[in-house]
């Protein structure tokens, strides 16, 4: 579930988010080698966080998303849906596919991701769970980062856990491929956020982007079209609605500053797509 606007995104809600994931993530352990991160939570692990007035807003999201192996199995060891069942997690009756577990009066969602080299989309059953089918996953998988994650889970303990997390190049070419197909807002702030705070420097992430096509990640195409169509100047979609999703709607009359500020973003956005599309 996302929103076009930062400011609808609930604090209550959006904080739930990693006490789940500290939840699930321990609960899958016969899984880990299987698994990524994915989804709105990666920027949080890649990047260093500026401060200060004109500092971009950290990233939000309800989901908790999973990469995961096509072939993925706990053998005799129960199942993916058994162990997420065990963590007070079940299938959503409103989003099949997806499963769900109210926390504090907030739903909180985890979703899984396949990569299947016979077809673009649909979904596969893995394990026992359906997933929905993404190109790139599958590279998402072979250059996950390990990043060493603390904080209370949904139960109240405390956790410390070493979990796999989406690389950028991976994560900067699946975030463009989902802009070309749904073209929202938060994908393309995504986007900006990683490259303009990622904690190897920006030319470092457009170099990982860059070897993506080298490693012939599957989701890459996409990912080009979406920069060549989306991002090809400050009036494009990607750099209008990234700046929206951080400062809401823009308004006839609005602060010089706001004005100021909005033009700021969309020209970073214009800029870091010009040094992704550059590179390859």
């Amino acid at each position: 579930m996302k929103f076009d606007n930062y400011a609808n995104y609930d604090p209550r809600a959006t904080s739930q988010t990693l006490p789940a994931f500290l939840t699930v993530w321990p609960g899958l352990g016969s899984y880990h080698q299987e698994l990524v991160l994915l989804g709105g939570m990666v920027p949080l692990y890649l990047c260093a966080h500026p401060t200060g007035e004109r500092a971009l807003p950290r990233p939000v999201t309800l989901d908790v998303d999973f990469g995961v192996s096509l072939g993925a199995s706990a053998g005799l060891y129960g199942t993916l849906g058994s162990d997420l069942r065990a963590q007070g997690f079940r299938p959503s009756p409103a989003y099949p596919g997806r499963f769900e577990r109210e926390v504090n009066g907030f739903t909180v969602y985890v979703d899984f991701l396949v990569e299947d080299g016979d077809q673009p989309r649909g979904t596969r059953m893995v394990d026992d769970v359906p997933a929905s089918v993404m190109p790139g996953v599958v590279r998402a998988l072979q250059t996950a980062r390990t990043v060493s994650l603390t904080g209370t889970d949904l139960y109240g303990a405390e956790q410390q856990v070493n979990a796999r997390v989406c690389a950028v190049g991976p994560f900067l070419v699946l975030k463009l491929r989902a802009m070309l197909h749904r073209q929202q807002g938060k994908d393309a702030f995504d986007l900006l956020y990683t490259l303009l705070h990622y904690d190897g420097g920006m030319e470092a992430a457009v170099a990982a982007f860059a070897a993506e096509a080298t490693a012939q990640n599957p989701a890459m195409p996409d990912a080009r079209r979406a920069l060549e169509t989306f991002f090809r100047d400050e009036n494009a979609p990607g750099p209008t609605k990234a700046a929206h999703f951080v400062l809401g709607p823009a308004a006839p009359g609005e602060a010089e500053d706001t004005r100021l500020r909005r033009l700021d973003l969309r020209r970073d956005m214009t800029l870091a797509a010009s040094a992704l599309l550059r590179a390859l």
